[in-house]
């Protein structure tokens, strides 16, 4: 009666569905550029521990700077 209406059920799942479609549409450039990185690192000679290790640590750095801004 009062103060905004309470969204359906179908309503918040349709918002949770619109937000993670945004967010894959956001962060898959991130994945691809990582995956590049590691790539190119594999071409170069560089072992796969070591590889994995570069470009995990700089796609959680970038995903902290994104939130952390």
């Amino acid at each position: 009666m009062f103060g905004p209406k309470t969204p359906t059920v179908d309503e918040q799942r349709q918002a949770a569905a619109e937000a993670g479609m945004t967010a894959l549409t956001l962060l898959t450039p991130l994945f691809d550029t990582a995956d590049g990185m590691r790539t190119d690192l594999l071409r170069r000679g560089w072992s796969e521990p070591i590889v994995e290790h570069i470009a995990g640590a700089w796609l959680a750095s970038v995903l902290v700077q994104g939130v952390t801004g």
